[in-house]
């Protein structure tokens, strides 16, 4: 089969859809936590399962992410953005590579096969952890290949993960340039998504008459790789500094930590994971366009048993109220900004066997999905309730209707299981507790119209402050709230009934246009059940806009 179009022809080749990066979606992910392997404190952005195995691999049973992250893709997610944290101390699995013996003089031995440069090279995996303990490099060396001069063949055999082949890779001949040799390695560190290279030395003096052996072969195995000392698991340190670079990108709308609690499991209480969960939420609500998703922690904070993943009704309303208050001294509208789902799932688990065939997990993750998969078929503007869970069993826990009272009260978006109807997100509310604020939808469709006014209205922030830009700005943002009018989103038989759009003298006086600012009012209806809502855009001379709402 030809490879390549270098006989005249037809040839055809298979590529997935691209999916475009926009500040305007409001389905896209962020996670924070362990997975099984990949680069860590820095957003990936993935697309689908198989890009995210790609990147971080597959299940870990250490690390609940990565069944919250498969349930995220399996009910609808599309693309996330995932950051993989580590304990400071985790290693990486490594091993050397001797290529030859060299003289005391400095020179290549005759045992020495030609054109490498260095005599040692590191092989080493290329994320800290246990993951890559044990993985076998194989390495076959040919003086003479198909192209004429010595070439490599690598074959990376990791345990559970999907073999690499590297074929044909050039090592140049010794009566090249020296640094030649740094071919291969540079293939190997662009094209391999589990190990990379690295010159070690020394660098002999290559001697041109030694061609060295026709053939070599090395069998390598990596070792030393962990994820940290026992019972060490990323703190609220690493969470922070994960949490500051997920507020850069701009494209995540949901954020969620599934791990949380397991990875401070060690701290002797909850406090710190509820100090970090609420600079989340502050954080987002400083946003305006994103939803923290939080899970309730339960009794057993690492469970392999369903059973065990439970908590008492009152206490998970005294943890849920302490969470909503810390989150308010900050400010007393954050809360919005956050919805919480409880309780846990129960999943199938492929590392369980058949002792342990299923394993309890938190919703975040398998909601996330849901809501992803929602708005791109409603739109953010319709709640994202009554819909059914995937690739889920059951939940873990069930509540009498006193107790399911209590919860929907304190704003706790409870999951179901009924017959007939599945497994089902039965609750859209935001974890604050005032009537205009506590709905999910409201929320949703604040963060979808907070991203298409920054879209319109950021690339006006450097034009001429007068009627003319007041003029733009208004006509963009019309543009953009007729748009939600007809699909639904505002009420009104009338779009005058929708929502109005303000942006004049009598809003921007001299004494504001002097100092660069410009303010346009926006006043919208949702549709039932909420009530009149009121926006004002800023945008200052230095180049910021802000949304405020009223």
């Amino acid at each position: 089969m030809i490879s390549s179009a270098k006989v005249p022809g037809v040839y055809f080749t298979s590529a997935p859809p691209l999916v475009e990066s926009s500040s305007l979606r409001t389905d896209v992910a962020g996670f924070i936590g362990r997975t099984r392997r990949g680069r860590v404190g820095i957003p990936i952005r993935v697309e689908g399962l198989r890009n995210y195995q790609r990147e971080f691999g597959d299940l870990s049973a250490d690390a609940v992410m990565t069944y919250a992250i498969r349930g995220y893709f399996e009910n609808g997610g599309e693309v996330a953005h995932v950051i993989r944290l580590c304990h400071p101390k985790a290693k990486t699995a490594k091993a050397v590579w001797t290529i030859g013996d060299v003289n005391e003089d400095g020179s290549w031995s005759r045992n020495a096969p030609s054109g490498f440069a260095y005599a040692n090279y590191r092989i080493e995996a290329t994320s800290p952890g246990i993951w890559a303990n044990n993985a076998r490099v194989t390495i076959r060396y040919r003086l003479v290949g198909p192209s004429g001069k010595p070439e490599v063949d690598v074959v990376v055999n990791v345990p559970d993960e999907p073999t690499e082949y590297f074929t044909g890779l050039a090592v140049k001949p010794s009566e090249d340039d020296d640094n030649s040799s740094e071919t291969f390695v540079q293939e190997i560190n662009t094209r391999s998504l589990l190990i990379m290279v690295k010159e070690e030395g020394p660098r002999p003096a290559i001697g041109r008459e030694n061609l060295g052996p026709r053939s070599g072969r090395w069998d390598l195995t990596l070792s030393g790789g962990k994820d940290a000392e026992e019972d060490q698991t990323p703190g609220s340190l690493e969470y922070a500094e994960a949490i500051r670079r997920l507020a850069d990108v701009s494209e995540v709308a949901l954020v969620a930590v599934p791990g949380l609690y397991d990875d401070l499991k060690n701290s002797g209480d909850r406090e710190e994971a509820k100090e970090i969960l609420s600079g989340l939420i502050a954080q987002a609500e400083e946003h305006r366009d994103r939803l923290v998703l939080v899970d309730v922690p339960t009794d057993h904070e690492h469970h392999l048993e369903n059973e065990m993943a439970i908590i008492k009704v009152d206490e998970a309303l005294k943890w849920i109220d302490e969470l909503r208050k810390l989150t308010e001294l900050t400010d007393n509208r954050s809360t919005r900004a956050a919805a919480v789902y409880h309780p846990r799932l129960t999943v199938p688990d492929p590392l369980g066997g058949l002792i342990r065939p299923l394993r309890s997990v938190p919703p975040s993750g398998h909601v996330a999905g849901v809501i992803s998969r929602l708005d791109r078929q409603r739109g953010a503007h319709h709640t994202p309730a009554n819909a059914e869970i995937f690739e889920a069993v059951d939940i873990t826990q069930r509540f009498d209707p006193r107790e399911q009272e209590q919860l929907n009260t304190s704003g706790v978006n409870l999951l179901r299981c009924s017959p007939g109807n599945g497994l089902q997100v039965w609750g859209g509310r935001t974890l604050n507790l005032e009537p205009q604020l506590r709905f999910l939808v409201y929320r949703r469709l604040i963060h979808r119209l907070v991203r298409a006014i920054r879209r319109v209205a950021e690339p006006l922030v450097f034009d001429i402050n007068g009627p003319e830009m007041w003029l733009a700005i208004t006509r963009s943002i019309t543009a953009v709230l007729l748009e939600a009018w007809r699909a639904g989103a505002l009420k009104g038989v009338r779009q005058e009934e929708a929502f109005s759009v303000r942006c004049d003298e009598k809003l921007n006086p001299a004494s504001e246009q002097d100092l660069g600012r410009v303010y346009c009012d926006i006043d919208v209806a949702p549709a039932t059940p909420m009530e009149f809502i009121h926006l004002r855009l800023s945008l200052s001379g230095d180049g910021r806009l802000e949304v405020f709402e009223s």
